[in-house]
Order: C-alpha cells, then sequence, then structure tokens
C-alpha cells in the first residue's frame, strides 16, 4: 500500500507540475502600441484589463528587450503590448506621480534606486482599471517575459461569440 501511494505521489510531482500553461495561447502575430500615460489613465478610469511598459529611447535595457526579445516573441505570440515611451511624456510630473501611487517592488529594486524611482523597463499589468502587479524588467529574459505573459493570460485565445 506505501508503495502504491509513494508511486501515486511520484506520478503528480512528475506529470502534475509540467510547464504548459492551463490556457489555450495564441500563436497569432501580437500587436505593440504606444500610448501616452494620459491614455493608459483613461483605460484604468474605464476599468480595461491591459499590460503596459515604461521605456525610454536612451535605456540600453530597454532597446535589449525589444531587440532581443519582443521582437521575436510577438510574432507567435497574440497579445498587446502597450509602452509609454517616458521621452515622449510631455508632464514628466505625472509620471512621478503614477510611480509615487504604484511604486517598485523593494525586491526589485537596483542599489542605489528607491521605491519612487521611475526605472525602465517597468511592466505594469492592471486588471480592472487598478494596477495588480509591476515588475521590474532591467536584464529581463525570454523566460521571465513569457512567465509573466502567462501568469496574467495575456496571449489567451479569445473565445468566439
Amino acid at each position: 500500500m506505501k508503495k502504491l501511494i509513494l508511486g501515486l505521489c511520484m506520478s503528480l510531482a512528475l506529470f502534475g507540475c509540467s510547464s504548459q500553461p492551463s490556457y489555450d495561447r495564441s500563436t497569432d502575430m501580437g500587436t505593440i502600441h504606444t500610448l501616452s500615460l494620459d491614455e493608459v489613465l483613461e483605460r484604468m478610469e474605464n476599468g480595461e484589463t491591459f499590460m503596459f511598459a515604461f521605456t525610454m529611447e536612451s535605456c540600453h535595457n530597454c532597446e535589449d528587450f525589444k531587440e532581443n526579445i519582443l521582437l521575436d516573441y510577438i510574432r507567435d505570440h497574440g497579445f498587446e503590448f502597450n509602452e509609454v515611451v517616458l521621452d515622449n511624456e510631455k508632464d514628466p510630473q505625472s509620471v512621478y506621480d503614477f510611480v509615487a501611487e504604484h511604486p517598485n517592488p523593494a525586491d526589485q529594486i537596483p542599489e542605489g534606486y528607491s521605491e519612487t524611482d521611475v526605472l525602465t523597463p517597468t511592466f505594469y499589468f492592471v486588471k480592472d482599471g487598478e494596477v495588480e502587479d509591476i515588475f521590474v524588467g532591467a536584464n529581463l529574459t525570454e523566460k521571465q517575459f513569457d512567465e509573466y505573459i502567462q501568469k496574467y493570460q495575456l496571449d489567451k485565445v479569445e473565445e468566439q461569440e
């Protein structure tokens, strides 16, 4: 009996913890949108669910992410990537206010920075108009990005009505 229970436990451990997502993932090409912070705030006020990232044109980590992860990844992952390019923002104070209201996770802050510093790239998952998760993405790997997409099922196949 002990062997049977042990065998069942091992089977569950081997097969129950597979890395397969629990939803149908889209293999369509995704989209990239550049939004202003005002547009993000409007979508939040409308109670939308979406992901966006703060980026900068002069940010090496942002450039590396876009060129080495995003452009390839988005080819067969149907999700909407939204970015707020901070270089384009007309009111920088609104960005600082947003980060002060939604501070960076303490465990993700690089040495020498604070929870209210504007860091790039930083990814925000907004659910029903509220920031639910923040991920500071310096030196982000494709695997980490894919885990983030799966965590919130951002590439989930939309059901046809």
